[in-house]
């Protein structure tokens, strides 16, 4: 089976598609994500944050209107073509996650989401941004556990077919390490290897309606990943099911992790 370790996962899509891509996933989850931030993440005035793979780079906004004029706002990339235009005191920065870090100890805060899973060596990924970071400073990781999304009731008619397509589509996605389908219940875990203290893993868990907006999402995503693995015939099954009203399933859940540079 091919390698697709070295693959964007929407690098087939044109740019335009992909930046509202991006912005259509950063709506989805902006809520919980910047919900979990102000509670666990210790965000103020002055601030100094780094956000390593921005998209389309909302984040990056709102962690400006908290740090203010005073504070910096760094969006690291390896491909800085979807992060709209961006203004004081955000700044983007096109770099290599595993490089050294260009501006070592440099911040209070070092966040990214859904970007470990899809890379070939998360471990060693962790341990770059830590170098970011100031001594004491703070790490918010956040990342998909995809191994517990099944449909909510198995007696219904068809969820056993439902349910082993979405097996077979996460096998193909990890089998080929497009992503790690499971990455998200390992993160704390990670972290802890990496030398990270206090660490502490919050997660956010939903059913989902078929046919409800972030299911169509979710089945335009699943397309995309079956043009890249081959899975056609799982990846469609999966798909249809995500789109019919009346369907609900365990939703892929979004780990949410902090911890301390010693």
């Amino acid at each position: 089976m091919k390698d697709l370790a070295p693959v964007y996962f929407a690098s087939g899509r044109s740019p335009a598609d992909e930046a509202l891509r991006l912005q259509r996933l950063d709506s989805f989850y902006a809520a919980p994500t910047r919900a979990w931030l102000q509670q666990a993440a210790g965000l103020k005035p002055g601030m100094a944050v780094a956000e390593f793979g921005p998209g389309s780079g909302r984040m990056l906004d709102w962690f400006a209107g908290i740090v203010g004029r005073d504070g910096d706002v760094l969006g690291v990339d390896i491909d800085l073509s979807r992060a709209g235009p961006v203004r004081p005191p955000v700044r983007l920065m096109q770099a290599d996650l595993h490089a050294p870090a260009a501006e070592p100890g440099a911040f209070d805060l070092v966040y990214a989401r859904m970007v470990l899973g899809h890379l070939s060596d998360p471990d060693a990924a962790i341990a770059r941004l830590l170098e970011w970071l100031r001594p004491g400073g703070r790490i918010a990781l956040a990342d998909l556990d995809c191994s517990r999304s099944l449909p909510e009731d198995m007696s219904t008619p068809g969820m056993a077919e439902f349910a082993a397509a979405m097996d077979a589509t996460r096998q193909a996605m990890d089998e080929t390490s497009l992503m790690d389908s499971a990455f998200g219940g390992r993160l704390a875990g990670a972290m802890k290897q990496a030398g990270v203290t206090q660490v502490n893993e919050q997660r956010f868990e939903r059913v989902v309606e078929g046919g409800s907006d972030w299911a169509l999402f979710q089945a335009e995503n699943v397309e995309i990943i079956a043009g890249l693995t081959g899975a056609h015939e799982a990846s469609a099954i999966t798909a249809r099911y995500m789109r019919t009203p009346g369907v609900r399933y365990h939703d892929q859940a979004l780990v949410f992790c902090t911890g301390i540079r010693p």
